[in-house]
């Protein structure tokens, strides 16, 4: 089997995991027993592991640590501590929110370094790229689908089930990826990041991917309970998650087009301002499924393209000796900060608000994102800088 088949596997597994977390480990706690509020801090937790353990991952990749065994390392981690999420579940909300935090800190290490293999074996094609991401997008709708039906059939409480058989496989698929050497002289070489985070582009682009992602924690951390309140079946949400990531997969396929004909940045800009469009969309939806339909197409545009375009600029700003904790700093900035305080943010609009405006609030943080990314693609030009 091909180095690429191989992370074809691994992208198909790594996302059926997450395919199962995004859309139903919300239900999972309301199944506990938490309240809105409650369970806004919990998920919100992951995305503070996020903020610490990626440049923990990164800078051991990049300066001396073999990339092969410290995925390795994370999966088993991660496989242990899904197997005791619903044992310390019984202990309370403080015994919940531990396991939560080991399970997202010990499988921070997964992403960062599997874009950065990836990377290295397509040398940034964004065709090539696609290629082999769209798998992930194949894998997280299988599951999103399957678990869906399963959780109608057998109930909430099984999550943590279906989640230890998925990283069982994703385990023996990351035994199966090809080992590294030993790192050279050159990789043990600590390159600083600092010099590039002065320059106007890269800050802008950091920026704007924090509020991406502040914006997104309305999606992922309350979207499943926004259409549970309006009535939707498991099973429908499910559907619904799964229509998105086809979307993207669509996109993954076919995004050659767009990035033949356009920089990576305008496209980056581009993708966060259809976000602002899409939150405003379900926040004003009051459940209309036209409306659902139409903001869960826009996935394409507000993930897949937003991805691609964000590990393009990544593998051109940024040398081989970095990459990892280039990764790593992009997954800490936007999913571990901007995931973090959005989901307190929006989990506190519907509470004091209600459930639409946490949309509009995360469609406003959005939008406020594609000002700041236009802002540094006009300032790209005079750092040199044209991705």
């Amino acid at each position: 089997m091909s180095d690429t088949a191989r992370l074809k596997a691994y992208f198909f597994a790594y996302f059926a995991y997450v395919g199962i977390v995004s859309p139903y480990l919300s239900l999972y706690l309301a199944d506990v027993g938490y309240t809105v509020a409650q369970i806004g801090v919990l998920l919100s937790l992951p995305q503070w592991m996020r903020i610490v353990a990626p440049p923990f991952w990164g800078w051991l990749a990049d300066t001396g640590g073999r990339a092969d065994r410290l995925m390795r390392i994370s999966g088993v981690l991660t496989l242990l501590a899904v197997l005791m999420l619903p044992v310390l579940a019984q202990f309370g909300f403080a015994a919940t929110a531990l396991a939560l935090a080991l399970l997202f800190f010990v499988s921070a290490a997964q992403m960062p370094i599997g874009e950065a293999r990836t990377l290295a074996v397509t040398d940034g094609d964004a065709d090539a790229y696609g290629k082999i991401r769209l798998w992930g997008s194949v894998g997280f709708i299988g599951a999103v689908a399957l678990v869906g039906l399963a959780l109608d059939r057998f109930g909430t409480a099984t999550l943590p089930t279906w989640m230890a058989l998925v990283l069982a496989a994703l385990l023996v698929i990351i035994w199966s990826l090809p080992k590294e050497g030993a790192p050279s002289a050159a990789r043990q070489v600590l390159v600083r990041l600092r010099d590039r985070l002065r320059e106007r582009s890269v800050a802008a682009f950091f920026i704007a991917n924090f509020l991406m992602l502040f914006a997104h924690a309305a999606y992922y951390v309350l979207f499943s309970l926004f259409l549970e309140a309006q009535g939707y079946s498991k099973t429908a949400i499910g559907l619904l998650w799964t229509l998105g990531v086809l979307a993207e997969v669509v996109l993954f396929r076919w995004q050659r087009v767009l990035f033949d004909r356009y920089r990576a940045l305008v496209l980056l800009a581009a993708s966060i301002a259809i976000a602002a469009l899409r939150f405003a969309m379900i926040g004003a939806s009051a459940g209309s499924l036209t409306l659902i339909l139409v903001a869960q197409l826009l996935h394409a545009f507000t993930f897949g393209l937003h991805h691609s375009a964000v590990m393009k600029v990544l593998h051109q700003w940024f040398d081989a000796r970095q990459q990892a904790r280039a990764q790593a700093l992009y997954v800490t900035t936007a999913y571990g900060l901007g995931g973090a305080l959005g989901g307190l943010v929006v989990s506190a609009l519907w509470v004091q608000a209600s459930p639409a405006w946490a949309f509009y609030g995360a469609a406003l943080a959005a939008g406020l994102g594609a000002i700041v990314m236009l802002a540094g693609i006009r300032a790209a030009p005079a750092d040199g800088v044209r991705p």
